[in-house]
């Protein structure tokens, strides 16, 4: 594995930048049968007590069906030179593309039994602990919902808080 793990207190980066910036690949399922998406929205820190990550996924993705089968995800972060696949990634669904074939990433199951990538520069392993989706009554400023959300409330993101188990960097040091 070209992958080594730790602690994940120690990660070293802005995650602010790294999620909103660099984008991450979300990535849910087993060997068998695995999908993912580029999301540039989330969170990081403690919940519950617990290092946590809070990520936001619409109904209509692919990789939530994922999610909500196996109630764990990875966040997986690459080096700039891959922002052209996280974007085509991100624009195209699963269900009408082979994501794997067409991206040209190299699937790693980690040890957990989750799904991250070869390339990968760092990869969070996820368990959900808690799932909702949103509510357009909770929308206190009033043009984030028209302007995030035209399609209406039916389009509202599911939020998922996931208690980070383990962390991985790529043992080329190139994180």
């Amino acid at each position: 594995m070209t992958l080594k793990q730790i602690d994940p207190t120690k990660i070293d980066g802005n995650f602010i930048k790294m999620i909103g910036e660099q984008w991450m690949l979300v990535t849910s399922g087993s060997p068998e049968s695995f999908n993912m998406m580029t999301a540039s929205w989330g969170f990081a820190g403690y919940m519950w007590g617990l290092p946590s990550t809070a990520i936001f996924v619409r109904p209509t993705r692919y990789t939530k069906e994922f999610i909500d089968h196996t109630h764990s995800y990875t966040l997986s972060f690459f080096p700039d030179k891959y922002k052209k696949i996280l974007t085509e990634l991100g624009t195209h669904s699963g269900h009408d593309m082979d994501k794997m074939k067409e991206s040209g990433l190299t699937p790693l199951q980690l040890p957990t039994g989750d799904m991250t990538f070869n390339e990968a520069t760092l990869t969070v392993v996820c368990r959900v602990m808690y799932a909702s989706p949103l509510k357009a009554a909770g929308f206190i400023d009033g043009g984030l919902m028209p302007k995030w959300y035209p399609k209406g409330a039916d389009d509202l993101h599911t939020m998922y808080v996931g208690q980070i188990l383990s962390a991985y960097v790529h043992k080329s040091g190139l994180f």
